[in-house]
């Protein structure tokens, strides 16, 4: 499912950065200090979003490139986009990761009511979730409120063998998300014959379905607002009598992707590691998830790389940039490289992971279940406000699943989290055909950028070891106070 890009076409979206830097590899080795000055902080900052190339990075990987689905075209050309900007800014070790993926292709999906007669037929605004293969079912249709394990409970016997419709979310109070993959696997284990998840709002709202490796067992669409609304109403009048077909029809494929992946060397074997998946869905151009992520990567490592040279200095650890791929079908570059890295011992060697996903204004640091990592994050953000940002000193230890700091986290190692605000017309455009680059704050993502870099390079030369990996133990103690234990569960991925 992939294709090389042709040598030509290469060249011409690489000239269209001409205002970066075509610069040798640092050559520095002078370690930087031991302790790094809220001055040179909020400086490193300040050059940083001073020569911002988010703007340049956005045209060519939402403009010109466009969608890029794990082992598509498109995504390749955006690696081989990412490998040419990071050998271009002077980072070493810059290589792609090989691995395996179920790979996915959307074609159609269909709904049609049967009965009762006479129900008006209307067009149906449906799409297929990820990792959803092809199937044809006729059964009765049933409504499953928010399809959270207490629904289910609810309707007992009533799920088996029916198409359920679950609203999105989960009800008010419930007191953590839900994600779809969540309620497929209780629709699954309930004996459901389909599921069609409402999107909130009028763009259908795609996903995946799924975070094994695997399809589904049963046919699962996505339908947009309107077309739910319609399908919970008729089913509220008629609760025993309504009957649909629901069809889907995709291509799966068992075969490879890549992530992209630099270094800024160290000075000793410690590793700090800045990613956001490259990858997107294919209804758009993956501007808000995760171009900004991927462009605000590609700004960091050209900012720091410039620090390095300049200023003669090597960090204590080493800066390590990623590229994902596969994260949209179910974190598959992501879990690789720590699979990888567990099996040669050296996962241990990374002493903190921030992931971007859906970046905008940056409005504080935080470190996913680490209350003491106020020691370390508060007076770096107190040092970039001395400089004019405007962050939080409450340092944040809440989190999620779902991206591709997942699999560090399950691991116990530590995570570092940028707050953010988002302009108000990327609202719900997530996973949608509105997911364009005009709903990007690109100056909120530059900031981002500036940011994360002044946070990197203090983490990285900071004296003694930031933040301690947890135990497997602890980290099961962590994953339960943070309400994980549940969607870990029914995504057989819990492991205490």
């Amino acid at each position: 499912m992939t294709t090389r890009l042709p040598l030509l076409r290469a060249l011409a979206i690489s000239l269209l950065i001409g205002a970066a830097c075509h610069a040798a590899p640092p050559a520095a080795a002078v370690p930087a200090p031991d302790t790094v000055g809220a001055a040179t902080l909020a400086e490193l900052a300040r050059a940083t979003r001073a020569a911002t190339t988010v703007p340049e990075h956005a045209f060519v990987l939402m403009d010109l490139i466009g969608p890029r689905m794990s082992a598509t075209p498109e995504g390749e050309r955006a690696r081989s986009y990412a490998s040419e900007r990071f050998t271009e800014y002077g980072l070493e070790n810059v290589r792609e990761e090989v691995f395996p993926l179920l790979a996915w292709e959307r074609n159609e999906a269909a709904m049609t009511v049967l009965a009762p007669y006479p129900v008006a037929r209307r067009e149906m605004s449906i799409l297929s979730l990820g990792q959803v293969g092809s199937f044809e079912v006729e059964a009765r249709v049933v409504d499953a409120g928010h399809a959270v394990a207490e629904d289910f409970e609810r309707l007992g016997d009533g799920v088996r063998g029916a198409i359920i419709l679950a609203q999105p979310g989960q009800p008010e109070g419930y007191g953590r998300g839900v994600h779809r993959s969540e309620k497929i696997a209780l629709a699954e284990a309930a004996g459901a014959a389909g599921f069609v998840l409402i999107a909130p709002g009028s763009l259908v709202q795609v996903g995946v379905a799924t975070l094994g490796d695997h399809e589904t067992r049963i046919p699962a669409v996505a339908a947009d607002y309107e077309t739910g609304a319609w399908l919970t109403r008729i089913v509220e009048r008629f609760p025993e009598e309504v009957r649909a077909r629901l069809v889907t029809d995709n291509r799966m494929e068992r075969t490879t992707d890549a992530n992209v992946l630099a270094d800024i060397p160290g000075t000793t074997d410690e590793v700090v590691l800045v990613g956001a998946h490259l990858d997107s869905w294919d209804l758009a151009t993956g501007a808000v998830d995760n171009g900004s992520g991927s462009v605000a990567v590609l700004d960091i490592a050209r900012a720091l790389a410039e620090h390095v040279r300049e200023s003669g200095e090597r960090p204590r650890r080493t800066i390590r940039f990623a590229l994902w791929m596969g994260e949209e079908l179910g974190l598959y570059g992501s879990r690789h490289h720590v699979e990888t890295r567990k099996e040669s011992g050296r996962l241990d060697d990374y002493v903190a992971v921030l992931n971007l996903d859906v970046v905008g204004t940056p409005t504080g640091l935080g470190a996913v279940g680490r209350p003491e990592a106020a020691a370390l994050l508060r007076p770096i953000a107190r040092g970039l406000n001395a400089g004019g940002w405007e962050l939080s000193e409450e340092v944040g230890t809440g989190g999620g699943l779902y991206s591709d700091h997942m699999p560090f986290m399950l691991e116990g190692v530590p995570i570092l989290t940028l707050g953010r605000t988002l302009p108000e017309r990327a609202a719900g455009v997530t996973h949608t055909s509105a997911d364009t680059r005009d709903k990007l704050d690109e100056e909120g993502i530059a900031d981002a950028a500036a940011v994360s870099a002044a946070l990197l390079w203090a983490v990285a030369n900071a004296a003694d070891h930031p933040l301690d990996r947890w135990s497997f133990e602890r980290t099961g103690e962590v994953m339960e106070s943070l309400g994980f234990r549940d969607p870990l569960e029914r995504s057989g991925e819990w492991r205490w």
